[in-house]
């Protein structure tokens, strides 16, 4: 007896029944999840491994879409081979945003210079996503965030820098869940987000190059140095403590 297909299984075979071209959109994720008879979750879940293999596209706020040629050169098996280091890794993220160091500043800068009409509408609605997704699901918020941020590295009209960036999609996504999982606990950091965002953003969509590298360097280092200022805080009120108690029992030792 032949094992039961996978759920990637059956949303490949429901892509061949259809004869679904490239570029064509897939039903909306309530129906292909009822269809299937399964949580919407598990098919978010199945539609992340094929946009990694190339076959899927997801595009914030409109859908998701058998991947083009163009699209489908977008991954990076080596990105896939990273992914269970990610996940198991509590210091992964200063791996992942040294090299995002490394590649938005120049995305955006070459994005302010080289986007096209199609390429700031894309971004807009990028931006809109990231700035409307809900608040207590944190997928959703690194999912949006992921995107928006490939965005900018498309309309950089690079293929190279597009290819990496692709290919580290789904690393930035359990990056950014992480990241926002410890930045929620910081005051203010949901506006704080949106404004170094859309500061990026008009930058690009008024062609202000260096203003955009320049936003998004700042971006990331703000980023960087309060996941530091949270991963030292434990150990900033250990020291605090035993300087508590140890001046408690000299005070007790010398009354």
């Amino acid at each position: 007896m032949s094992p039961a297909p996978t759920l990637t299984e059956r949303l490949l075979a429901l892509i061949a029944e259809r004869a679904l071209a490239p570029g064509a959109r897939l039903p909306s994720e309530r129906t292909l999840a009822a269809g299937f008879g399964v949580s919407r979750s598990s098919l978010r879940e199945a539609i992340r491994v094929l946009s990694s293999r190339g076959v899927l596209v997801a595009r914030p706020g409109g859908g998701t879409f058998l991947a083009t040629s163009a699209e489908a050169e977008l991954t990076d098996p080596i990105a896939e081979a990273l992914l269970p280091l990610a996940r198991s890794d509590a210091g992964y993220w200063k791996d992942v945003a040294e090299i995002r160091h490394s590649l938005e500043g120049d995305a955006a800068y070459f994005a302010a210079l080289r986007a096209s009409d199609e390429d700031r509408r894309r971004l807009q609605q990028a931006y809109q996503a990231v700035s409307t997704a809900p608040l207590d699901d944190l997928a959703a918020q690194a999912r949006t965030d992921a995107a928006f941020h490939l965005a900018i590295a498309q309309a950089s009209r690079n293929v190279v820098l597009r290819q990496v960036m692709s290919g580290l999609l789904r690393l930035l996504e359990i990056s950014i869940a992480d990241t926002l999982r410890q930045l929620y606990r910081l005051p203010d950091i949901v506006a704080l987000l949106d404004r170094q965002h859309r500061q990026i953003l008009d930058a690009i969509l008024s062609g202000r190059a260096d203003d955009a590298r320049l936003h998004a360097n700042a971006h990331l280092e703000f980023v960087q140095s309060r996941l530091l200022d949270l991963e030292e805080a434990p150990a900033r009120a250990r020291r605090a403590a035993s300087v508590s108690s140890h001046l408690t029992q000299h005070q007790g030792s010398s009354s």
